[in-house]
C-alpha cells in the first residue's frame, strides 16, 4: 500500500524568512489580530478518557495531512485502490486490536524503499506512529472525544509545533515544500505569523487558503493557542 502525502497550503506563498524572533507582539502587516470566530467543538467538551487516543482529533488530522490528498489517497485518486479520507476508509486498511498485522501501520514503519509516505513527503515523527498504533490496538473506534487543551498553555515546543506537524508538515516541510511553504523549522513558521496568514488561514478566513482544507478544522481552543502564541511575541519556547 502506498501513502504519500500531498497538501496545498496556497495562502502561504511568499513567505519571508526571518531568523529570530522577539518578545513584542508579532503582528500582520494590517497590524491588527482579528477576533477568533465563536466555534463550538464537541470533542473539548467530551474530553477523552485518560490513555484513549481520539480518532476525530489525533488520527485523522495526520491521515489526512499526509495520506488523503489528490494523487494520492483521496476519493478522486484512490491510488494502489486505497482511500484514507474518514474513520470508514482508514479503518480498511488496519486490524483492529492488532496494529502489527495492519497494512496502514506497515507502511509507515517500513524500513528503506518501503517506507510510507515515499520521499519527498515528510516522513511520520515517532510520535505519530506510536499513536496510530495505540489506537489500532484500542480497538481502531470511531471515538470523537477531545483532547485536553487549555488556550493558556501555548509554548512553541509543546503545543504549537506539534499541532502544526500533525495538519501541515506532510506538505510543507523539509522533504517537500508545496507552494514553497516550509513550515519544519521556528523561523519559517515565524514569517507566516509575521505576514498574516498562518493565522488568517487556520482560522479558515474567505480571503485565505483554508488550512486543512478537508478533515476536522482546528478546534477554538488550537486556534486560542495560536493566537496567544502569536500575542505573546511568538517565541521559540
Amino acid at each position: 500500500m502506498k501513502i504519500t502525502p500531498f497538501f496545498f497550503f496556497g495562502g502561504l506563498l511568499g513567505l519571508l524568512l526571518v531568523a529570530a524572533c522577539t518578545t513584542d507582539p508579532i503582528l500582520p502587516a494590517s497590524g491588527i489580530i482579528p477576533e477568533d470566530p465563536i466555534v463550538i467543538d464537541p470533542g473539548e467538551n467530551n474530553p477523552c478518557p485518560e490513555g484513549t487516543i481520539s480518532f476525530q482529533y489525533q488520527i485523522l488530522p495526520i491521515m489526512v495531512a499526509s495520506c488523503g490528498y489528490s494523487g494520492c489517497h483521496d476519493r478522486a485518486s484512490h491510488r494502489d485502490g486505497v482511500v484514507l479520507v474518514d474513520y470508514a476508509s482508514v479503518l480498511r486498511e488496519v486490524r483492529p486490536g492488532n496494529a502489527n498485522r495492519s497494512d496502514l501501520y506497515e507502511s509507515i514503519t517500513e524500513n528503506g524503499d518501503d517506507l510510507m509516505p515515499e520521499p519527498p513527503a515528510q516522513p511520520l515523527t515517532t510520535t505519530q506512529k506510536n499513536v496510530i498504533r495505540d489506537w489500532i490496538n484500542q480497538g481502531a473506534k470511531n471515538t470523537d472525544c477531545g483532547v485536553p487543551c487549555d488556550p493558556s498553555v501555548f509554548t512553541f515546543s509543546g503545543q504549537i509545533f506539534p499541532m502544526l506537524q500533525d495538519y501541515c508538515a506532510g506538505c510543507h516541510g523539509n522533504n517537500r515544500q508545496d507552494g514553497g511553504v516550509n513550515l519544519s523549522s521556528h523561523a519559517n513558521i515565524l514569517a507566516t505569523v509575521r505576514n498574516g496568514t498562518l493565522l488568517g488561514a487556520i482560522r479558515q478566513e474567505p480571503s485565505f487558503a483554508s488550512m486543512p482544507p478537508l478533515g476536522s478544522a482546528l478546534s477554538e481552543c488550537r486556534v486560542a493557542q495560536v493566537r496567544n502564541w502569536i500575542e505573546a511575541g511568538a517565541p521559540n519556547n
